[in-house]
């Protein structure tokens, strides 16, 4: 069977071989020194209350887990249980980094898991543009950024795609 996504995890082997991570992934150390160093109160305490709005019944996609890093509230490590579409079966790991300047600023998100999609960049950096044109801080939250990733990878998402939002523009083609 097909899968755009590669290595597979077999889930029935004894050992598992585990998808190839990015190595240029975001190392956490320096991040996380970098972020510590410029960040307000407030933005902390935005990047905390926009967490425990996750509680809610519709905030937090199914089959998708978040957890802010240990290090750091500004960084947080989720993962992506794929059930339909052109990426079923996969399980994507990707971080999510608040800017300095959040919730004016929107975060960013990276895969850390390798992905060939037309949204997802060389270095795992995934395009908001599609469903986020300009970032509104008092109308985009991160319950949306979430929302949006799991769309990304449904198939009518992808099929609706403008070349201009791609950022790979081979997997695009």
């Amino acid at each position: 069977m097909f899968s755009p996504l590669s290595p597979t995890i077999n889930l029935h082997a004894r050992s598992h071989s585990l998808p190839k991570s990015r190595s240029s992934a975001l190392p956490l150390s320096t991040t996380t020194q970098q972020i510590s160093e410029n960040i307000s109160t407030a933005t902390r305490t935005a990047v905390s209350l926009e967490y425990a709005s996750l509680i809610a019944k519709s905030h937090c996609p199914l089959g998708m887990y978040i957890m802010p890093s240990t290090e750091s509230i500004m960084i947080w490590d989720g993962v992506l249980f794929v059930h339909q579409g052109y990426y079923s079966d996969a399980i994507l790991k990707f971080r999510i980094s608040f800017p300095s300047k959040y919730p004016e600023r929107p975060p960013k998100v990276q895969f850390i898991t390798e992905v060939f999609h037309p949204l997802v960049a060389t270095d795992g950096t995934l395009s908001l543009t599609p469903q986020i044109r300009t970032w509104l801080p008092g109308q985009h939250h991160i319950f949306d950024v979430l929302h949006f990733i799991k769309a990304a990878f449904k198939s009518y998402t992808i099929e609706k795609l403008e070349e201009g939002d791609c950022f790979n523009k081979e997997a695009y083609r």
